[in-house]
């Protein structure tokens, strides 16, 4: 008679782990996140160096993406940059870090006349 206790015990209590281990497993699996978006940015931003004041609007990047809030990465940026008290449109190039609709820019223009390279520093505000 305890042999036949002893049995079914084990019996119910391998029905029960098993039971629990089936319920664990997810029935869909995870579908992953893409990590790199390309694309245009919408937004404007302002960024300043040694004396030279740039205005930035988006253009064309490529971001990886950490979080859903936090992505590093670089674009294009269609620019005016006055020096001089000289507006001048240019195309400036930047890395990119981006937190929510925020992004800090670095912008290189090229070199000016007396060949230093023009880099500013700045911030910006997405609104697409």
């Amino acid at each position: 008679m305890k042999k036949v206790l002893f049995l079914a015990t084990v019996v119910l209590l391998y029905g029960n782990v098993a039971a629990q281990e089936i319920t664990a497993t997810p029935a869909t699996p995870a579908v992953s996140e893409k990590k790199f978006e390309a694309g245009f940015d919408g937004m404007i931003a302002a960024s300043y160096g040694t004396e030279t004041l740039g205005i930035n609007v988006g253009g064309p990047s490529l971001k990886y993406k950490f979080t859903k809030k936090f992505k590093v990465g670089a674009g294009a940026f269609p620019s005016l940059i006055i020096v001089d008290g000289k507006a001048t449109p240019r195309l400036a190039v930047s890395p990119i870090i981006e937190y929510t609709n925020w992004m800090l820019i670095t912008p290189y223009y090229g070199f000016n006349a007396s060949n230093k390279p023009i880099w500013t520093f700045g911030i910006g505000y997405k609104f697409i």
